[in-house]
Parts: C-alpha cells; sequence; structure tokens
C-alpha cells in the first residue's frame, strides 16, 4: 500500500481523533495520521526506550521503528481507547529482537528506597542510585521489563500484559519476584 498525503490542515474535528480512528487512517495510508500518533505517543515511548536501553545513541532510532512498526500493524490494532500500552508492546518486542541488554538502567524507583533520607543527602543519593542500577542489572530481562512498564511508566497490569502479549497472571508473577530479587539485591548491597 502507497501510503498518502494529508491534507495540509485538519479540521478541528480531526484533531480530536481517538487513538483508534487515528489508527484506521494509518492504516489507510495516511502519512499525516502516522505524524499525529507521534506527536501523541513520541515522549513516552522515547522515555520508555531510554530507560530500557540506557543508549542515547540508539534511543531515537528504537523511537523511529516503534513508530514505523505501528504504521505497519495499524490495520490490526484491537480499538483500545490508548494505543499507548500496544505501542510499548512493539517498542519491548523491537528490544527483544535487538537482544538488548538491560545492564545499564539508569532507573531509581523511589517505591525501593525511602526517598526522604535520599534527598537529605545528596551524596547518599548518588550511591542509591548506583545500587539500584546494579541491582536491576542483575534481574533478567523479562522481569524487568513488566516492572519497568508497571513501576516507571505506570501501566496497570492488564495494560503491560495486552503490550507483553502474556496474561496478567504472568505480569503479576514476574513483578513479585523482580521486587523480591530487587529488595534482596538492595539489601546486600547495603550490608558492604
Amino acid at each position: 500500500m502507497t501510503p498518502r498525503a494529508s491534507p495540509q490542515r485538519r479540521s478541528s474535528r480531526d484533531e480530536a481523533l481517538g487513538d483508534p480512528d487515528v489508527l484506521k487512517l494509518v492504516a489507510n495510508g495516511d502519512i499525516g495520521a502516522l505524524g499525529e500518533l507521534y506527536d501523541r505517543y513520541r515522549e513516552p515511548i522515547r522515555r520508555f526506550l531510554t530507560r530500557a536501553t540506557a543508549n542515547a545513541d540508539d534511543v531515537d532510532d528504537l523511537v523511529h521503528s516503534t513508530f514505523l512498526e505501528a504504521a505497519k500493524s495499524a490495520g490490526r490494532y484491537d480499538g483500545r481507547p490508548s494505543c499507548r500500552p500496544w505501542l510499548a508492546g512493539i517498542a519491548v518486542q523491537l528490544l527483544r529482537r535487538r537482544r538488548r541488554s538491560f545492564r545499564n538502567w539508569a532507573v531509581v524507583l523511589t517505591s525501593l528506597r525511602d526517598t526522604r533520607a535520599i534527598a537529605a543527602d545528596p551524596r547518599s543519593a548518588l550511591e542509591a542510585h548506583v545500587d539500584v542500577e546494579q541491582a536491576l542489572s542483575t534481574i533478567s530481562e523479562t522481569k524487568r521489563v513488566a516492572l519497568l512498564l508497571v513501576e516507571v511508566e505506570g501501566l496497570s497490569c492488564q495494560e503491560a500484559a495486552a503490550a507483553l502479549a502474556i496474561p496478567v497472571g504472568t505480569v503479576w508473577t514476574r513483578l513479585h519476584a523482580a521486587r523480591r530479587e530487587l529488595r534482596r539485591a538492595l539489601g546486600e548491597d547495603r550490608r558492604r
């Protein structure tokens, strides 16, 4: 299918289209609709990929690839009101295909630390950041991705399950194991 150019100026009605309608337009080759989708979700997808790869040189390529894959798959979109979890799922699949390492994560998960104590001492904050980064590197990719989608990106377990194309029970299991492993790793670091 050859993409067609969208009209230069969209009406105010078109600007208020929901994600399912925008994806229908994308499926029909409307490049302007793909641009609309990109404008809506570029930042959250970029944030997710930045945290997942810790590789600023590669992140923009992955973001663009995510939206190109979304354009190819738009005809199969399931019609959920928000396509953010669906886009996150595409990004995860790209990460899997490229077999990127998650060793260099730089995410501070405030739910695992007492943020009041960290904020009081900048040196402690830096040490905590390094501790969390090292702890994250010990967790398997599948557990880290589930943890990142739920704890950092704020998706519900149901949304994460849909994005990963796995049962919600599997997401819960991975989250439980990831949290337990992180706490154990952080506890070991504190005893040194």
